[in-house]
Parts: structure tokens; sequence; C-alpha cells
């Protein structure tokens, strides 16, 4: 815990949130407590049990808010000439270790232009400095989650004149991310106003995100349900959730996981392979998920299939990653003895596995013993793993109130940013005290909110 110190508040948005705070610290400790009982009461939820939240933003500047914008144009071609260059590069696919059942999927033609619409990248931003660590294009989720805590924030009575002061402003994630489905839905031939699926199994602790994005999909005056993706009939050509009939669906199961169940959900994959449903992302999304792609990207062997522009976003914005087979051929351009490489660099390396989500089985080398490091190296060399620089964290201070006294604790910070249809569609902050941030590793999320204030981090 810290108290902070009195400087001077013009220095950054993010230190004069703090210092407005400690002015008002009354009011402060009161919406604090307020804030907190208002998040158990909502859908900000992973199962029964509210998402961790502050009273806080993770406040990004024009300058900030300009590269991000920038970065997501560049990232949406950039993931998509990807997808595309696996059917037609010979030395692509060989190097994805998908299954049979998987390899099914993603051969599928969606009927679409674009196999990734809808994506997420995860990373860090310190400055005017960003690394995206994870792109997550098969089924990229938090937009709800970031609506609903952004709502709460900026309904905060006495931080009225702040946000005014300010110039913060709202990113409507979800209207921008129904209007990357729509103009999906729209060059998939629809011409009529669709009646909207939220797919994924009815089991999953993130249903109640589900709950908050189908509200506002009927909010604007669409029919929508939230379907499990075994439970879909195929019938007369349509598919359909009990009596309701499916024209879009927002896919939220994840393509490994439905070629995992592939008996169980034949339905589906009947109706998307004859095209009588447009599925976003479509299942070859999985392609631009995997984080063998990272380890493509940042290979110079394969600058040749990108523009100079990409390159130098790929160069700037993306860690070192290869896959662990391949990694002794690369690293500083030495070819080292694979397993004596990952030893000698425990700690600057990450090992995790090609296809994950959740934070699982990510080992941070400068924080794992040599027993454990050793374990993962095992695994690494066995199954589909990556090896990929470590990356820096930025801290960030959220308010807390103990003993009835307002106070401030330091959480690592990572920035998820949203895309739909190749455009910024806003963000989240993850927060934690472990190096390994993920909600469903107990971290916190709070929302990404733009100013007009500078921000040094």
């Amino acid at each position: 815990m810290t108290r902070l110190s009195s400087v001077d508040s013009s220095r950054n948005v993010d230190h004069a949130y703090d210092q407005y705070l400690i002015a008002h610290d009354a009011e402060a400790i009161a919406a604090v407590k307020q804030h907190q009982d208002q998040l158990k009461k909502s859908n900000v939820k992973f199962g029964r049990f509210p998402i961790p939240s502050f009273l806080k933003a993770h406040f990004i500047t024009p300058k900030q808010e300009k590269l991000v914008k920038s970065i997501t144009d560049f990232f949406h071609s950039i993931l998509n000439t990807v997808t595309s260059l696996y059917f037609a590069e010979p030395t692509l696919s060989p190097q994805f270790q998908f299954t049979d059942a998987q390899k099914e999927l993603i051969a599928i033609d969606p009927g679409l232009s674009r196999s990734v619409v809808i994506f997420r990248l995860d990373g860090f931003l310190e400055g005017e400095s960003v690394k995206w660590l994870e792109l997550n294009c098969d089924s990229p989720s938090g937009m709800g989650y970031g609506d609903t805590l952004e709502g709460l924030f900026f309904k905060t009575p006495f931080l009225k004149d702040f946000f005014e002061e300010h110039q913060c402003k709202q990113s409507e994630r979800a209207q921008k991310l129904l209007s990357g489905l729509l103009s999906a839905y729209e060059e998939f031939g629809g011409y009529e106003n669709p009646q909207i699926a939220l797919l994924d199994w009815k089991t999953v602790r993130t249903k109640p995100e589900l709950e908050v994005l189908k509200q506002f999909f009927e909010s604007k005056g669409y029919k929508a349900t939230i379907a499990d993706p075994a439970e879909v009939k195929f019938k007369g050509g349509k598919l359909y959730q009990g009596n309701f009939k499916i024209d879009l669906i927002y896919r939220r199961v994840t393509t490994v996981e439905l070629a995992d169940r592939h008996e169980d959900v034949q339905d589906l994959i009947k109706a998307y392979r004859e095209r009588a449903v447009c599925l976003v992302n479509p299942l070859r999304a999985q392609i631009a998920s995997d984080k063998t792609v990272l380890s493509i990207l940042t290979n110079p062997s394969y600058q040749r299939l990108f523009s100079a522009r990409e390159n130098e976003h790929i160069k700037a914005h993306l860690p070192w990653t290869r896959r662990v087979i391949d990694a002794e051929n690369f690293y500083g351009g030495h070819k080292n003895y694979l397993i004596d490489f990952l030893k000698d660099e425990k700690e600057s390396l990450v090992l995790k596995p090609a296809f994950n989500y959740g934070g699982r089985d990510v080992m941070i080398g400068a924080e794992s013993n040599d027993e454990d490091w050793n374990a993962a190296i095992g695994r690494a060399l066995k199954e589909n793993w990556v090896v990929q620089e470590l990356v820096g964290q930025p801290k960030i201070t959220v308010p807390v109130v103990i003993n009835q006294k307002l106070d401030f604790e330091y959480k690592k910070a990572g920035i998820s940013i949203f895309a739909a249809d190749g455009k910024y569609a806003g963000g989240l902050s993850r927060l934690s005290e472990e190096t390994v941030i993920n909600v469903s590793r107990k971290g916190g999320l709070i929302p990404v909110v733009a100013s007009e204030e500078v921000v040094n981090r």
C-alpha cells in the first residue's frame, strides 16, 4: 500500500485522478464502497462471483489512442493476410500442429472475405511503446464487461467534474461489436434484420457477459438468444435454437472446443458448411489465434509476405517468439543448442502452449525455480509450445479503502484492445499482483478510457 504524495497534478491524467480522490477523500471513500456494491449487482461476473474491479480506469492519451487505432488498422490486415497465407503459402501450414478435426473445421469456406472480423490484442502499453503478447482472434471476449465497468465508472456522481475537465470519453464497445457483426452479415448476403445467437456452452462461467451483450442487441431492435452449440438444430435449411431461427452467430465457443466435441455439434457444422448461417468469427480465425502466428510474424524469413508498413508494426509491437522446436536457430541471430539456450536465457524467456487461454501453463523463467523451469522445457519439447522474450510490465495505482481511510495499491497492468470490422473498439485493462494476468487466475478488470491529458508512465 502507498499513500501518494502531493505532486503537480498537471503531470498526467492518471496522477491527476489519484490526486482528485485524495482532495475529495470523504466522497472518494463513499464512492469506492458504492462502486463495490454496484459491482456485486452487475453482470461483471465469472460464474457466480464478481470479477474484481476498482474505481479507476486505465487512462490513455490522444497519442496513445492514435497509436492503438493505427495498430488496429494494420493488425486487421496482418491477421487476415496470415490466415489466407495458411492456404496459399506451402511453407506455412506445416508449422501449425492442428488435429485432423481442427483442420477439417478450418478448411470450411465461411462465405466471407475476412476470417478475422473481431479480435483482441493483449499486451503492455507504457508511454508510446506497446507490445502485444497474444493475438486473440478465435473467440475474443470482454466487450460486454468493458462497457458495464465503464458505465459504472462514468455514473459516479462526484467524478463528473473530473471527467469534464479531462475530457474523458466512453468507447461503446458493444455498439462497435454489433456494427462489425452486421457488416459481416451484409457481406455474407444477409438483407433483413438478422436474428442473432450468442454461441457458447451453457456451462461457461462468462455467461453473464453474454447476457449483457444480448440485452444490448435487443435494445437496438435485434432479436437475440444465447445458444449452446450442442443444442442448435439444422432443419429445413435453417439453424434453430428451439423455435428461434438463427441468421447470425456471434461465436464465443472456440474452434478447438468444437473440434473436440465434433460429434455433439454436427447440426451447427452442417449449417455452417452449407452457409445457412453467418458465423463470426469464422472457424478459420483459429489460425490467427494460434501463438505459432507470432513465431511466423517475428521471423525475418517471412517479411516478404507483408508490406513495408506491416513489417514496421510487426517489428515494433510483437516480442520475439518461436516454436520451441525452432528456437535454437533464431534467438539473437545465433545458433544454439536448444536445451542449453532455454536454460541459459531463463531469466529473459517465457514458455507457453501455442494454443491455450486463461493464462494456463504459462511459465515465466525469471519467476520459476530451476526444477519447474526444466520440467516446463521437458513439456515444451514434447508438446506444441512457443518460447517468447519476456516483456516488462507497467504498474498502475488503484484506490482502496482500508480501516475507513483512502489508500492506494499498485497492480501490474496488461492492456487488451478490441477491434471490430478493422476499427478500434475500446479496451480493458487486466490487473493483478502476478505476472500472468488473467481473470480466470483471479485478476481484475478496469475499463480503458481515452482522455485529452498527457500520461507519462
